[in-house]
């Protein structure tokens, strides 16, 4: 009872961490230069391509697909970004949201504290506003590695729990309830960040396969889609058409995963063996691949994907909008 106990303890403790650090890491970097990230998407789009490139530049910048999507669906709602151009942010945007699981799955524990103590000192000194972002980006960062460790570190005492442990042993194999798990969690959480962050941990600990990994980091993905779903209510049909090319590019996406999943499963295992990457850095190589694969499968179609989304998505009474 005392080790069940211990190890919720560690898990609520290292998953709040981890959650609250994401969320301050992605805060601080919006917040650090927002006109210059709002002039950015509103002057580099004007073709798919810039479109592509803006979003994973933004999105590795502020370390927030969902940050970045929501105001993409804002700029379509107000007539300043075409359904076209804002299709191609989502594309990069979904790939640039992955330097944050890369930068989780090398785990540097050791300056976790540090890095937030800094950050935290830092803000507290800092008299520009833009310094002090910054500086909670910094404590952000430092926060999200702390949490990995806790959890990192409470994945021993999970085996030496027989109860706890023949959990993961019955459902940690399961690809199809990883999808479910991960989307849900997503969901409530708001961040496919952190949501990824726990499985690699999870996996790394041994605590579930690689299949059921693979599983969670497409849920992930899914979940990921609501935020902007619940932001594009009541607003145009060109915003709305703008959520739902994002819902169903990451949907369609997770379904060509699960039906060639073992393919893809062993093509991540060889391109990280080919990298010179030790198995810890599987989780993220699947999430970076997954999103990068898709952008490369999508691209070519993007027109006739945008004629669906406007075919799906008809013009509503009222809600002329751009598209």
């Amino acid at each position: 009872m005392k080790l069940a106990l211990i190890i919720i303890l560690d898990f609520i403790a290292g998953t709040a961490l981890l959650i609250y650090g994401v969320q301050l890491l992605s805060n601080g970097l919006e917040k650090a230069g927002p006109r210059l990230i709002h002039k950015i998407l509103s002057a580099l789009t004007g073709n798919l391509i810039c479109s592509f490139l803006t979003g994973i530049a933004v999105t590795a910048l502020v370390q927030s697909s969902t940050a970045v999507t929501l105001l993409t669906v804002s700029f379509v709602n107000s007539g300043i970004m075409q359904l076209k151009q804002a299709v191609g942010i989502i594309y990069g945007a979904n790939i640039g949201t992955t330097v944050t699981a890369q930068l989780m799955s090398f785990n540097p524990k050791h300056i976790a504290l540090p890095m937030a103590a800094t950050g935290f000192a830092w803000y507290l000194l800092a008299k520009k506003q833009r310094t002090r972002h910054l500086a909670k980006a910094l404590a952000g960062l430092g926060l999200m590695f702390l949490g990995i460790g806790i959890l990192s570190s409470g994945a021993p005492l999970v085996k030496s729990s027989p109860a706890i442990n023949n959990v993961f042993v019955k459902y940690g194999n399961n690809p199809v309830l990883g999808v479910f798990i991960g989307f849900v969690t997503t969901m409530l959480v708001h961040s496919s960040a952190a949501t990824v962050g726990l499985t690699i941990v999870l996996f790394n600990a041994g605590l579930i396969s690689f299949d059921a990994a693979i599983g969670l980091t497409m849920g992930d993905n899914i979940g990921t889609c609501m935020t902007a779903q619940l932001a594009s209510l009541n607003t145009s049909t060109a915003a709305k058409r703008t959520a739902w090319a994002h819902t169903l590019y990451n949907l369609i996406g997770v379904l060509l995963v699960m039906v060639f999943f073992r393919p893809f499963a062993d093509f991540t295992v060889r391109f990280t063996e080919f990298a010179g990457q030790s198995s810890e850095r599987l989780v993220a190589n699947a999430h970076t691949l997954f999103n990068v694969l898709s952008a490369v499968i999508f691209m070519p179609f993007t027109g006739a994907y945008i004629k669906f989304i406007e075919w799906l998505v008809p013009e509503g009474p009222g809600k002329t909008g751009v598209h």
